[in-house]
């Protein structure tokens, strides 16, 4: 639902209208970029929290600040994967 809302106001602020394809193809692109990126980014997570619990680390103080780092290159490349799965549908957004 929140993929559909940044998409409608991204559209709407960008163009001044909403043009019905460019905001599916906007929908489509931020659907499919999370789909890669967060299961991605939540299994690394977990295997961090888990590697330093074992550690007898405190999890909170490493998992946090690696998850942030890694989320923007994460986010970053998946986005790049994603918009060269949808070719020229990535112009149009």
């Amino acid at each position: 639902i929140l993929f559909a809302v940044y998409a409608t106001v991204s559209s709407y602020v960008t163009r001044g209208v909403l043009v019905l394809d460019a905001l599916l193809a906007l929908i489509a692109v931020l659907l499919t970029l999370n789909l890669l990126a967060a299961p991605l980014m939540s299994v690394v997570a977990y295997c961090v929290a888990v590697l330093t619990y074992r550690r007898g680390l405190n999890p909170d103080n490493f998992v946090i600040p690696f998850e942030s780092s890694l989320s923007d290159t994460v986010t970053t490349i998946c986005l790049l994967v994603v918009l060269s799965l949808f070719g020229g549908l990535g112009a149009a957004v």
